[in-house]
C-alpha cells in the first residue's frame, strides 16, 4: 500500500480556485491548438488514439468501464481512486513534444472523497461520463484545468491526465475485508450488522463492556491490509469509550475481559473521508486488541 501524497494536497490539486500568480496572455485558440498537439502526441505514444472520445468542450476521455452503479451528476460527491500527471509543452522539442510530470496518486486501498462542484471544470465534466464503479482516463486541456494561471504546483497551460476509478465505499471496504480474510486464511470469522468482521483469538472470563462502561484498558496493534502498522500499544493504555472511533466502541463490547481478537473495521466506522494524521481517507483498518480491564 502506497501513501504518496497528503489528502489535503490532492484537494488542492483538483480544487477550482484561482491563484495570485503572474498571468501570461495567450490567444485561447492558439493555446488550444498547442494543447491538442500535445494531447494527440500523448495518445499516440500511449496507443490510446483509437479509444478516445471527444466532448464538445474539447475534453478527451476514455471509458474503460462505464460502471454498473449510480449515475454521477454535476452536484455529486464521489469516492475515487486516481493517478494524475501533467503534460508540459517542451518548447525545445518538435511540435507536440511534452514532458510528463507526476502530480498525484491515491493508494489502491484509500479512495478520496471529492465534491464535483468544487473541482476544475474538466475533471468535474469527465467524471460525469461514468457511473459508480466506472473506470477510465481523462485528458484535460489547459483551459479546462488551470489555464493561464496554473497553481503553486502546476505550471500555466498544462494539460492534465487522470486515470480514475469511481467506487461505492461500503462495497469497496467489504471487498477489501473479504480479500484480506482470504489472503490471510483468518478463521473463524464473525461479523456485525454494521460491517465489522472479527476473529476471536483468545477467550476472556465472560465479563465484557456494555453501555454503562466508561473506560477500557487495552493493548493493541493497528495496521493496514498490507500489514503496515500505524499505531501500537504494547503496554496497556486507557481509553474513554466516548472518545474512540465507532468501530472500536463496538468491537470492545464483543471482547470479554482478558480476551483478544482481530477486528477489520470499515472506513465509515473508522476515520471516514477525512482520515486522521497519517491515516488516509476512506481506509479500512485492522486492529489486534486485547481487553485487559474495563470499568
Amino acid at each position: 500500500m502506497k501513501y504518496i501524497f497528503p489528502i489535503l494536497f490532492l484537494g488542492f490539486v483538483l480544487a477550482n480556485c484561482k491563484q495570485d500568480l503572474e498571468i501570461t496572455n495567450i490567444d485561447p485558440d492558439v493555446q488550444l491548438a498547442t494543447d491538442l498537439e500535445i494531447i494527440n502526441k500523448y495518445l499516440e505514444d500511449s496507443s490510446l488514439t483509437a479509444q478516445v472520445q471527444i466532448a464538445p468542450s474539447t475534453l478527451r476521455y476514455i471509458v474503460e468501464d462505464k460502471g454498473r452503479g449510480t449515475e454521477i451528476l454535476a452536484d455529486s460527491s464521489v469516492n475515487i481512486l486516481l493517478k494524475g500527471v501533467y503534460l508540459q509543452d517542451d518548447t525545445n522539442g518538435p511540435l507536440g513534444s511534452y514532458n510528463t510530470i507526476p502530480l498525484t496518486e491515491t493508494s489502491d486501498c484509500s479512495p478520496v472523497t471529492l465534491s464535483l462542484p468544487d473541482l476544475i471544470p474538466g475533471f468535474s465534466e469527465g467524471v460525469q461520463k461514468f457511473n459508480t464503479w466506472g473506470k477510465g482516463t481523462l485528458i484535460i486541456p489547459s483551459a479546462l484545468g488551470y489555464g493561464q494561471s496554473g497553481t503553486a504546483n502546476i505550471p500555466p497551460f498544462s494539460v492534465l491526465v487522470f486515470e480514475i476509478e469511481i467506487v461505492e465505499q461500503e462495497e469497496f471496504d467489504r471487498t477489501k475485508i473479504r480479500n484480506y480474510i482470504a489472503e490471510t486464511n483468518l478463521t473463524p470469522i464473525d461479523s456485525t450488522q454494521t460491517g465489522i468482521y472479527y476473529n476471536i483469538t483468545k477467550d476472556g472470563n465472560g465479563d465484557h463492556p456494555d453501555s454503562s462502561t466508561t473506560s477500557v484498558l487495552i493493548t493493541y496493534n493497528g495496521y493496514y491490509a498490507d500489514s503496515t502498522s500505524f499505531d501500537l500499544a504494547v503496554t496497556p493504555a486507557s481509553f474513554n469509550l466516548g472518545k474512540v472511533i465507532p468501530g472500536w466502541k463496538e468491537a470492545l463490547t464483543i471482547l470479554d475481559k482478558g480476551g483478544a481478537g482481530t477486528f477489520m473495521i470499515p472506513s465509515n466506522l473508522a476515520y471516514g473521508p477525512s482520515g486522521s494524521g497519517s491515516i488516509p481517507s476512506n481506509t479500512m483498518l485492522i486492529y489486534d486488541i486485547t481487553l485487559v480491564d474495563f470499568n
